[in-house]
């Protein structure tokens, strides 16, 4: 530890500098922030530091809405809708004249959006049916965990979700069901975790692992929910059809609040949290559809009134053919912060770029992961994807109140040691990729020398050609391969730690992981410097005593790890 105490000494000197003028990220999360190529150069590409979920429905693909139509710049993710479940419980293609063609089109998307994240999901309202008796046995949780697995890296995806409506109780008639579904979704959600993992360990990558949940108590009574987050990246919460054409009155789909006793977003957002989900994996689902009545009571502007009959409309439709017949008046509920459309007789529940915004802030305010959005082709020219892109990305200045590390990002920021972003944000959960990360570490101990690389992801012309060049002559980086780098790629806990000792000249200390509850899950090459940063109290692990090789580290994080080196 003596020998680099003055190494560490600069770093800090070093790493404050650039977090003052705001070029730097953390070490490490889901966000997504990059870098500019110099203090000097243009400003960074900026993105929204919450998830944002959008659901892709297979089928519109016979429509003309193909995956190359979306929007990508302003998703996260993408959820693939929907594969199947065969009779032998494997995962099964659900469109199988479409789906290969769609899966082209997704990379594609993907090189134009490097950070999106592709799952493929399972089930839905329809295909359902098998869940029960496939979750049932040991054998059958493995065969669809395996075949989830096979599945995801054929076709270049990113992870899996699992659309089970629902376990226990509810759905199709005809669905397998049990009492036991509360216990076995727990057990499945747990094998596949491990079979992505296991993976993950080989393809150096990160599969993701969600679910789309429902949204009331009933939902979280049949489910283990303290136990699922634990093998959960994040939860889909399905906080729409709260109220449709099938109950007796007209009432709004997806209200905010609630103001007759009846449920709401806001009470499904508590019922959850507590239950046991921590907050930043509660993704809020939002509808890009809503429901028309014809109502046969006149008062209350056609809310909560006895209908004859509804139907599910998208938003382009209720924006072409209501919101724009001026025989309909919109309104606004002051206190479930929803808009409807009336017009004496027909009574029309939507969300507008007005409540997606309110959705937004009501995300901010609680703290949760993100956004849901079902689905992106409902909104095919973008109206209220861009309402909730930017309600998620302005943010206030305020933004790291009521986080974890707030007290030592106030510390620091009231030392003016460090400062915010240009709109006045300090982003407690932005992320970095790999290159990013090496850009920061070259700042850091100003190496300037480069030498010809043979990565052919790192092309040159690219912002970090040079970046890359300098971190592999001074011999710090490795790629993932002898002819791949994946600069793109968010930087996991390990591959932080193995860069970190070696820029220290840590010497390799393999028993120093043991500490870690899941020391073995760290890759062979990663374990010693590990070791070695767990050893010198730069790295620490999780509450549950786990390091968690595959995650990433926050830009709070990193605060407070520079904080526990100043001690």
């Amino acid at each position: 530890m003596k020998k680099t105490k003055l190494k560490y000494l600069f770093i800090i000197a070093a790493f404050i500098m650039l977090l003052y003028i705001g070029q730097t990220n953390s070490v490490l999360t889901e966000g997504f922030v990059k870098l500019s190529d110099s203090a000097n150069d243009e400003e960074s590409i900026e993105k929204s530091q919450h998830i944002i979920v959008g659901y892709y429905p297979a089928w519109k693909s016979y429509e003309g809405y193909t995956p190359d139509k979306i929007d990508a710049s302003k998703l996260t993710h993408i959820n693939y809708a929907f594969a199947n479940i065969g009779p032998d419980y494997r995962i099964s293609m659900g469109y199988p004249d479409k789906d290969p063609a769609n899966f082209e089109m997704f990379k594609e998307l993907k090189k134009i959006n490097p950070d999106l994240k592709i799952l493929i999901s399972v089930g839905g309202w329809n295909w359902s049916g098998r869940f029960s008796d496939m979750a049932v046995t040991e054998e059958n949780r493995a065969k669809f965990a395996e075949s989830c697995v096979e599945f995801i890296t054929k076709y270049g995806l990113d992870g899996v979700d699992l659309d089970w409506e629902y376990p226990v109780g509810g759905g199709l008639e005809t669905n397998s069901k049990s009492p036991n579904d509360k216990q076995n979704l727990t057990l499945l959600l747990q094998n596949i975790r491990e079979k992505l993992d296991a993976q993950g360990l080989k393809d150096n990558k990160k599969y993701l692992l969600t679910i789309a949940a429902g949204a009331s108590n009933y939902y979280i009574s049949n489910t283990e929910a303290d136990k699922i987050h634990n093998y959960l990246d994040f939860i889909n919460l399905m906080t729409y059809d709260i109220n449709g054409p099938w109950d007796t009155y007209s009432d709004f789909n997806s209200p905010l609040y609630n103001d007759n006793d009846t449920i709401s977003i806001d009470s499904c957002v508590k019922a959850w949290l507590n239950a046991g989900l921590p907050a930043d994996k509660l993704i809020m689902g939002i509808p890009f559809y809503g429901y028309k009545y014809d109502v046969s009571g006149t008062s209350e502007d056609g809310l909560r009134q006895k209908h004859i009959g509804g139907s599910a409309l998208s938003y382009e439709t209720i924006v072409t053919d209501y919101l724009n017949n001026p025989e309909y008046t919109r309104k606004f509920h002051e206190k479930s912060l929803v808009p409807w459309l009336y017009n004496g007789k027909t009574f029309v529940s939507y969300d507008d770029s007005q409540s997606v915004a309110l959705k937004a802030e009501y995300i901010r305010e609680k703290n949760l992961g993100g956004a849901m959005v079902w689905e992106l082709s409902q909104d095919s020219k973008g109206t209220l994807l861009n309402s909730l892109y930017e309600g998620l990305t302005s943010v206030s200045s305020n933004d790291y109140r009521g986080h974890w590390a707030e007290a030592v990002i106030q510390k620091w920021l009231d030392m003016k040691y460090i400062a915010g972003y240009p709109d006045g944000t300090f982003r407690p959960e932005a992320f970095i990729t790999r290159a990013e990360f090496v850009k920061m570490a070259n700042n850091l101990f100003r190496f300037s020398e480069t030498s010809e690389i043979a990565f052919e992801d790192v092309k040159e012309g690219s912002w970090y050609y040079k970046e890359i060049q300098k971190a592999y002559k001074a011999g710090y980086i490795k790629g993932i391969s002898s002819a791949e780098f994946a600069p793109d790629d968010y930087i996991t806990r390990e591959q932080s730690a193995a860069i970190i000792s070696r820029l220290l000249d840590l010497e390799g200390n393999n028993t120093g992981a043991d500490i870690f509850y899941d020391s073995s899950q760290i890759s062979g090459w990663a374990k010693g410097s590990a070791g070695a940063a767990a050893a010198n109290s730069l790295i620490i692990g999780y509450e549950d005593n786990t390091f968690r090789p595959l995650n990433n580290i926050k830009r709070a994080e990193a605060v407070a790890l520079l904080d526990r080196i100043l001690e």
